[in-house]
C-alpha cells in the first residue's frame, strides 16, 4: 500500500509491520509483537494528546519511563525500543518526518538470566509422568519427548506436520526463526511414541480447520502455547518437581545435558537453531559438571 497524505498512523504502523515482515524475514510471532507494542504507543501518545509523527526524544522517553514504572521486564522494554526505533526509521525512510527523533534513544542493560537448571533425573519423572495408555496422555508423552530429545521450540513444535514424521527418517526439517531450515533428531523413544500417537489418538481426531497438524486437540484445534505451559506444570507438580517450567525449559535442558555428556558447543549450536555462537555459550554457565571435569582431568594446575 502506498503512503499518502490520506493515510492515517493507524495504517502507517500496518505498512511499517507489513514491510519489516517482509524485508526483515520476521516470524509472524515477532511481527505481531511489534504490532501490538506499537498500538499501544499510539494509544499512550493519543491519550496524551501526542501525535505519532511530532513525536520527539523526550516524548519518546517519557513514553518508556512509564513502560518501566508500569513493572515491565528490561526485555519488554528493549523489544519496545527496538521497536520504535525501527519504526521511526522507517518513518524517516519515506519522507514522514524530517528528523527521526529515536536515535540518541539507548536500551537499558540487561542482566543475563540464566534459564532453570532442569537435572537429567528430574526430567526422567517428568517424561515418566503422563499415562500413555489414555489418548491424551500420549499426545503429552509425545510433546514432552519431543521438546527435550530433540530441542525444539514450542513455535515450532506446534506448526511440525503429520508428513514431517517418518520411521525410515529419524530427523525433522524444522523452519525455526528467520525462516531458516535444519534438520532436528529424533530420538528412538520419541519416534515409537510419535508413531502410536499418529496410529492412535491422531488419527481418530478429524480436524477440519487442521487436517496436517501432527497436535491438536479433542476439538480438532492447534495447541496453544498455553495449553502447553499448563500441561507441563501439571507434570511437573505430579513428579513432585519444585519449579516453574516452561516448554523452553525442556529445551534449555536438552542444551546442558548435551555438553555435559561432551557435546561440544558448535555441535549444539547448530542442533538449536541459534545464528550466533554467543546465544549457545548461555549454556557453559549450566553445564558445570563437564567444564569442572574437563578441568580437572586435563589442565597442568589443577
Amino acid at each position: 500500500m502506498p503512503l499518502s497524505d490520506n493515510t492515517t498512523e493507524l495504517d502507517f504502523i500496518r505498512q511499517y509491520c507489513s514491510e519489516s515482515s517482509f524485508k526483515k524475514n520476521l516470524s509472524k510471532n515477532t511481527t505481531d509483537a511489534y504490532m501490538s507494542d506499537l498500538k499501544v504507543y499510539l494509544q499512550w501518545l493519543r491519550s496524551n494528546e501526542y501525535s505519532l509523527l511530532d513525536a520527539d526524544r523526550e516524548i519518546i522517553n517519557n513514553y518508556l519511563a512509564f513502560k518501566l514504572d508500569s513493572g515491565l521486564s528490561v526485555s519488554t522494554i528493549q523489544r519496545t525500543i527496538t521497536c520504535i526505533k525501527s519504526f521511526y526509521l522507517f518513518l524517516y525512510d519515506n519522507g514522514l518526518i524530517k528528523n527521526n527523533p529515536s536515535t540518541l534513544i539507548e536500551n537499558p542493560k540487561k542482566r543475563r538470566k540464566l534459564p532453570t537448571i532442569i537435572s537429567e533425573s528430574e526430567i526422567e519423572k517428568l517424561l515418566s509422568a503422563p499415562d500413555d495408555k489414555t489418548a491424551t496422555g500420549l499426545r503429552d508423552k509425545c510433546i514432552l519427548e519431543l521438546l527435550y530429545s530433540s530441542g525444539l521450540r514450542i513455535s515450532e513444535l506446534l506448526t511440525i506436520k503429520i508428513n514431517q514424521i517418518a520411521t525410515d527418517k529419524p530427523y525433522l526439517r524444522i523452519k525455526g526463526k528467520g525462516n531458516k531450515e535444519r534438520l532436528v533428531p529424533i530420538g528412538s523413544v520419541a519416534m515409537k511414541l510419535l508413531i502410536s500417537y499418529i496410529d492412535g489418538y491422531r488419527t481418530s481426531i478429524k480436524s477440519v480447520s487442521h487436517p496436517d497438524t501432527l497436535f491438536i486437540n479433542s476439538n480438532g484445534s492447534v495447541i496453544s502455547r498455553q495449553a502447553c505451559w499448563e500441561m507441563i506444570q501439571k507434570y511437573a507438580k505430579l513428579s513432585l518437581i519444585n519449579k516453574k517450567l516452561s516448554p523452553h525449559n525442556l529445551r534449555h535442558a536438552f542444551a546442558t545435558h548435551l555438553l555435559n555428556n561432551g557435546a561440544d558447543l558448535r555441535t549444539v549450536q547448530m542442533l538449536l537453531g541459534h545464528a550466533s555462537l554467543s546465544t549457545t555459550q548461555i549454556y557453559t554457565h549450566i553445564a558445570k559438571d563437564r567444564l569442572m571435569k574437563f578441568h580437572q582431568k586435563y589442565h597442568p594446575r589443577r
